[in-house]
């Protein structure tokens, strides 16, 4: 059985060519490293190195042997990244959502079922990146928009979602009951920029240089204080108390601004996942 940091040093002198840049590489002396190249041809009982002049070299053998020496090293690194990649699926869940609001409500759920597990989510604005990343179980869960037609998935229905402009109270729209993408085309509005697909619908019915994006929440929340910039909002943030002072919220009537959330998992996985559906699906029924 030939030692892993034999085969390494071995491959680092294949592939820097002298003892000197190979010992360089692997941070050690060239008389270590010459002993090990040594010590590889006696456990192999084969000749690896040409010798002249105190000059080493690759022999036909050694050039094959160094070949399979990185294949080796590959195969090692692979079994090594995927055990630790199995092991860390068995203590973490994966969750992709579409928008923020839904995975920050399940936040308490999940953490409250899967207490054992470490929980990682990640924002996506495409349904059909997550549903390919379901697959592959590059996710364990998904939250997305749109109800996906495949037998190999499991879904439930989750919550609605109405997007909303806030503006201010004098504001020449302020005394409509609705408004349409149309009506506040051309107006500057704030917008965060971690709301998922949502920034594809605006981007979609609005101008992109109208749209003030902010990164940081603070600076956000800042701004929507202190000036009477438009802002988007949403039915469900203003349940939550969401609403700036001096403003007032005014559903946006198109269809592109109203979504409907489901949960979805692998079909397989429906049974594991048991406690969180009965959450989900008791909401769906209680907001019905």
């Amino acid at each position: 059985m030939i030692e892993t940091y034999l085969l390494e040093q071995f491959a680092a002198f294949a592939r820097c060519g002298t003892l000197l840049k190979a010992s360089e590489e692997l941070h050690i002396t060239q008389p270590t490293l010459s002993r090990s190249m040594k010590k590889l041809e006696e456990e192999l009982g084969v000749s690896l190195f040409h010798r002249e002049n105190s000059k080493l070299s690759l022999n036909r053998t050694g050039k094959i042997a160094a070949e399979y020496a990185e294949k080796a090293l590959s195969a090692n690194q692979d079994f090594i990244d995927h055990v630790l990649s199995f092991d860390r699926q068995l203590r973490t869940i994966s969750i992709g959502s579409s928008s923020p609001f839904p995975i920050n409500e399940l936040m308490p759920t999940f953490q409250n079922y899967l207490s054992d597990k470490t929980i990682l989510t990640e924002l996506v604005s495409s349904d059909e990146a997550l549903v390919k990343g379901l697959k592959n179980r590059q996710y364990d869960m998904v939250i997305l928009h749109t109800l996906p037609d495949d037998k190999s998935l499991f879904c439930q229905r989750y919550m609605e979602e109405q997007i909303y402009i806030s503006i201010s109270n004098d504001h020449p729209l302020a005394r409509q009951n609705s408004v349409s993408f149309k009506d506040i085309l051309g107006i500057r509005i704030l917008v965060s920029a971690h709301v998922g697909f949502w920034m594809d619908i605006c981007k979609k019915h609005l101008n992109t240089s109208d749209l003030l994006v902010q990164n940081n929440a603070d600076a956000l929340d800042e701004l929507a204080d202190n000036s009477t910039i438009p802002l988007f909002n949403s039915d469900r943030m203003i349940e939550l108390g969401y609403n700036a002072p001096g403003r007032i919220s005014i559903p946006i009537c198109d269809e592109d601004a109203h979504a409907t959330y489901w949960v979805v998992c692998r079909t397989q996985d429906q049974n594991k996942f048991r406690s969180i559906f009965n959450v989900v699906r008791g909401y769906a029924i209680r907001h019905k």
